[in-house]
């Protein structure tokens, strides 16, 4: 989808959105002809990938406006661009952050993109003619913008062999040890590897006690959702009856094993009985016997 936009007071054309880039591009070209000082860059030591499987590394970062709409209903904010040093056919990049800033919505399929205002919805339309036109002076290498991917690793990933899946056993691959987070609590127990450096383990350690109130140590400390932030309701219909499952039989041992987890959940109150509708009793057939 390629669109229009004004940037620092500067009608731009021939933006491309791609919602799969992490990072909002400029090019030099297109910032040297906005008359833009290059010394107002910032500098920039994150390095981009997918520039046609190369490693790009961006002149600096600037912070520009980048704006939608007229003056009655319009939509301002300010954007971090990379600024590349390489031939694109695109004049700009609009990623994932930009999407984020302006709460936009892009319906690829009538190449549109939404976003809210103070006074309304401002909707931008994709230019189709652009689009397809850059999209065939493209190179193919140039179609990888998309893969943002560490190279190294995706060598890794085409040079490693298949493996069958396979339970991995922690004990079976390194030694491990108990760790009591609370001296004063008994069964507050986590289990981390013996092979860690002293300051590894040290941090680690700390970071565990400090959390440890998000850990569930037992049911109890399943407190749940509150019904007044999500609740999952089934709505039946009244005039269906239902229809009963066959009936699943299953081994002494795990019917005490059900047994034992069912009135754990019930003491944590996590479940609770509920009382069979009365209606719903009255709809389920009873089998007759002997024709009565």
């Amino acid at each position: 989808m390629v669109i229009n936009a004004n940037i620092a007071n500067w009608a731009l054309g021939k933006i491309l959105m791609d919602n799969g880039s992490s990072a909002d591009i400029m090019f030099a070209n297109t910032f040297d002809k906005m008359e833009l000082n290059r010394n107002l860059l910032q500098p920039s030591d994150t390095p981009l990938y997918g520039f046609g499987g190369k490693v790009i590394h961006a002149l600096g970062k600037i912070s520009l406006l980048v704006s939608f709409g007229a003056v009655q209903n319009v939509r301002i904010e300010h954007i971090s661009f990379d600024v590349v040093e390489m031939y694109y056919p695109y004049f700009g990049i609009f990623g994932r952050e930009f999407l984020n800033k302006f709460e936009a919505a892009i319906y690829q399929a009538y190449l549109c993109m939404k976003m809210p205002t103070l006074h309304g919805v401002i909707t931008i339309f994709g230019d189709q003619g652009d689009g397809r036109n850059l999209e065939r002076g493209r190179t193919l290498g140039q179609r990888n913008v998309n893969a943002l991917e560490v190279e190294s690793q995706a060598k890794k990933v085409l040079e490693e062999p298949k493996r069958d899946k396979e339970k991995v056993n922690i004990k079976e691959n390194c030694d491990t040890k108990r760790l009591l987070l609370d001296d004063m609590v008994f069964g507050q127990e986590v289990i981390i590897g013996t092979d860690l450096e002293p300051k590894e383990e040290k941090r680690l350690v700390e970071l565990l006690c400090k959390n440890k109130d998000v850990f569930a140590w037992s049911a109890n400390d399943l407190a749940g959702v509150n019904r007044n932030i999500i609740e999952h309701k089934m709505s039946i219909e009244k005039a269906i009856r239902p229809k009963r499952q066959k009936l699943r039989k299953m081994s002494n041992d795990k019917v005490t094993a059900v047994k034992s987890e069912v009135q754990r959940l019930l003491n944590a109150k996590i479940i609770r009985e509920v009382e069979y509708p009365q209606w719903l009793a009255n709809t389920i057939p009873i089998k007759k016997k002997n024709g009565k």
